[in-house]
C-alpha cells in the first residue's frame, strides 16, 4: 500500500509539472499591405488561443516602436478558449513608409514569449496629400531630407527618387547647385507649380565614386535660381566589394585578416597628450591582401599604416594616434579596417582610455 501511495504522489506531482497552458497565433505576421497615411488613429488585432491545460495571464506585450500601443484581455485564458492583442497606431505617425515591427508577447505559458510582427507600406492620401511630407525645405515640403542607398557594390549603378510638394504660393523653377562628380540628379519636372508635387531622382555610379565602406554626401539645389547652401538633401551608401561570384576554389584560397587584438587600452593620460595604439594585422590566407581603407570614427585619431599590400604570412602594423586635445574623462574611438578578405571585409578596432585633468 505504502508504494501505491508513494506513486500515486509522484504521478500527481508529474500531472502538475506537465499541466501548463500553452499561446498559439494562427497568424504571428500582420501584413497590411498598403495603408494610407492618416491623422486618425486605427487599430489591428491578433487572436490568440490557449491550447494547453492551464489557464494562462498575458503579463505584457510589448511593441518594439513608441509609435504603436498595445491592449489585450488582462483575464485569464482558460483551456482551448481564445483572447485578442489589440495594436493602436496612427499612419501618418510613422517614422519609415515601408515598416516592420516586432511585438513581444510575455505571458506565463510553457512558451513565455511569443514573437509577433506587423508590416505595410503607408502610402499618399489623395484627401490630405502633404501628411507624408514632413520635412520642410525652404518652402518645399520633402518626404525626406535624407536619401538612403543601404548597400551597393563598387561595380553597381543605382536609381532613387524622393518626392516634394511646392508648398510656395508662386510656381517654383528648380535646379542643382552642386553634386559629387558620381551621381546625376534630375528634377521632375523643372518646374512645379503651387501645391503640385516633383520628384528628384538620382543616379549614383559607385564604380566612379570609387571608394569602400560608408559614405556620407550632400546635394545642394537651387529654387528659382537663388543659391542657398541650406537647400540639400544628404545622400548615403555603404559601399562593398562584391565577392559573390568567388568560386568555392577561390574562396579557399582567398586572403584572411588576421589581428593579434582588436582591442587596445591606453590607460590613463593627460589632457594634451597623444597616445600610440599598435595593431599587427597578417595574412594568413593564400592570396594577397589588400587594405582597401582605413577610417577613425572621429578626427582626433589619425590613422598610420606600414604595407597596404601584404603577401601570405607577411605583417603589418597599423597605429591608430589618439590625441587627448579638448578632451577628458573616458574616451572610447574606433577605426574601421576594409580589406579584401571575403568572410571578414570589415574590422573594427576599438581604442580606449581615460583623459585626466
Amino acid at each position: 500500500m505504502k508504494s501505491v501511495f508513494i506513486l500515486s504522489v509522484i504521478l500527481f506531482h508529474c500531472s502538475l509539472l506537465f499541466a501548463q497552458g500553452n499561446l498559439e497565433i494562427k497568424n504571428p505576421v500582420l501584413d497590411l499591405k498598403q495603408i494610407k497615411a492618416d491623422t486618425q488613429a486605427r487599430t489591428e488585432s491578433y487572436k490568440i488561443k490557449n491550447t494547453g491545460n492551464q489557464p494562462v495571464i498575458i503579463t505584457r506585450v510589448t511593441p518594439m516602436a513608441s509609435q504603436f500601443k498595445a491592449d489585450w484581455d488582462r483575464a485569464p485564458i482558460p483551456p482551448g478558449k481564445s483572447a485578442e492583442i489589440r495594436i493602436t497606431f496612427t499612419s501618418a505617425n510613422l517614422v519609415q513608409e515601408k515598416f516592420n515591427y516586432k511585438i513581444i508577447v510575455f505571458s506565463n505559458a510553457k512558451n513565455k514569449r511569443l514573437e509577433l510582427s506587423i508590416t505595410g507600406h503607408v502610402i499618399d492620401n489623395p484627401e490630405q496629400p502633404e501628411l507624408l511630407y514632413k520635412q520642410k525645405i525652404d518652402g518645399l515640403k520633402f518626404k525626406s531630407s535624407h536619401i538612403g542607398l543601404n548597400n551597393i557594390y563598387t561595380w553597381q549603378t543605382v536609381c532613387d527618387t524622393v518626392y516634394f510638394i511646392n508648398s510656395r504660393p508662386e510656381p517654383v523653377k528648380l535646379g542643382i547647385q552642386y553634386k559629387p562628380s558620381h551621381i546625376e540628379a534630375t528634377f521632375i519636372p523643372s518646374k512645379v507649380e503651387p501645391g503640385q508635387k516633383g520628384a528628384l531622382v538620382i543616379q549614383y555610379n559607385a564604380a566612379m565614386k570609387n571608394d569602400y565602406g560608408y559614405s556620407y554626401e550632400s546635394l545642394v539645389f537651387s529654387i528659382n535660381n537663388a543659391r542657398n547652401y541650406a537647400d540639400r538633401l544628404t545622400i548615403t551608401a555603404t559601399l562593398l566589394e562584391d565577392f559573390s561570384k568567388l568560386s568555392k576554389k577561390e574562396l579557399a584560397n582567398a586572403p584572411v585578416a588576421s589581428f593579434e587584438k582588436k582591442e587596445f587600452n591606453f590607460g590613463e593620460i593627460k589632457k594634451g597628450e597623444k597616445a600610440n595604439c599598435d595593431f599587427t594585422l597578417t595574412n594568413t590566407g593564400k592570396n594577397p591582401l589588400y587594405i582597401r581603407k582605413t577610417k577613425a570614427s572621429c578626427g582626433c585619431t589619425a590613422v598610420t599604416l606600414g604595407n597596404k599590400t601584404l603577401e601570405p604570412g607577411e605583417k603589418t602594423v597599423i597605429r591608430a594616434t589618439f590625441d587627448s586635445a579638448g578632451k577628458s574623462g573616458r574616451q572610447y574611438k574606433t577605426v574601421t579596417i576594409i580589406t579584401n578578405d571575403p568572410k571578414n571585409p570589415e574590422t573594427i578596432l576599438t581604442i580606449n582610455g581615460t583623459v585626466k585633468e
